[in-house]
């Protein structure tokens, strides 16, 4: 699962093509069976939406929309050469990777470049799903009924009726998370500039460490304040102890449980019970 840090760093290699002349596009669809106990499904993608939703068999079932651009006919086909999708298949899974160039000097042999791939993907119950895109699209995931994580860096993140979740993430944009149980097992939720919706049942608990900077919390729960220990990170400088001291807020939602990660520097935070 991909940092924000090094998701931001991808957006360097989103930036648009509006004047492009050439293009083409396509769709197909693949089958893949898949027989391990918790089959896994990778997607990383550049330009683009992932949508995946909960198959009923014990198959992962990809549709993809593939729509290639670039300023001459000549990068038009180097484009090939530098961007394209790396699928790799078998019993325990499937990897869908958008292969990205090496270095940004490669990306310059072919500036204005692009190539969108739309995602849509059904998955057996209890997959483990980590997917992520960069730009110009958003992540939906919803009932897959395994492990989520979840990335953007500019657009929305979705997901929703989980079981559990593990990372939920984007950089500018909304994330939107929604539980068909009490969750079980802890949960990092972040966006950098974006509002952060957090559904739960309502006999659910669950304990939340808060870094909110900008943002206010509503809440349709009665929640309590919660004391947790200061995170204190050291290093060595010139021979001297340097400590940075970080103490995030506590609240605790019904009984508590789990501890959830919630951060958001520009947006609130909603926490709302399920219908």
């Amino acid at each position: 699962m991909k940092t924000q840090a090094n998701l931001a760093a991808l957006a360097l290699l989103a930036l648009g093509t509006a004047n492009a002349t050439v293009s083409d596009q396509k769709t197909w669809s693949d089958t893949y069976p898949v027989t391990a106990p918790v089959p896994k499904l990778l997607i990383d993608n550049i330009w683009g939406n992932v949508r995946v939703r909960r198959g009923s068999a014990r198959e992962i079932v990809v549709t993809i929309s593939e729509k290639r651009s670039a300023p001459t006919q000549e990068l038009f086909d180097l484009s090939k050469e530098t961007i394209y999708l790396d699928v790799r298949a078998d019993a325990a899974g499937v990897s869908l990777v958008v292969a990205k160039p090496e270095s940004m000097g490669r990306r310059d042999r072919c500036r204005n470049c692009r190539v969108e791939y739309q995602f849509e993907v059904t998955v057996p119950t209890g997959t483990d799903v980590d997917v992520s895109t960069v730009t110009d699209g958003g992540i939906d995931v919803a009932g897959t009924g395994g492990p989520v994580n979840a990335s953007n860096v500019n657009g929305p993140v979705a997901a929703r009726d989980l079981q559990d979740c593990a990372q939920i993430e984007s950089v500018n944009g909304a994330v939107d998370v929604s539980f068909a149980r009490s969750p079980s097992r802890d949960c990092s939720i972040k966006t950098i500039n974006g509002d952060i919706t957090l559904t739960v049942p309502g006999s659910a608990g669950l304990d939340a460490a808060l870094s909110m900077m900008q943002g206010k919390v509503v809440s349709e729960f009665d929640l309590e304040p919660l004391a947790l220990p200061a995170k204190v990170e050291q290093r060595n400088e010139d021979g001297r102890f340097i400590y940075h001291v970080a103490q995030a807020a506590g609240i605790r939602l019904g009984k508590g449980g789990p501890t959830f990660s919630i951060e958001s520097l520009n947006g609130d935070l909603r926490i709302r019970k399920s219908q």
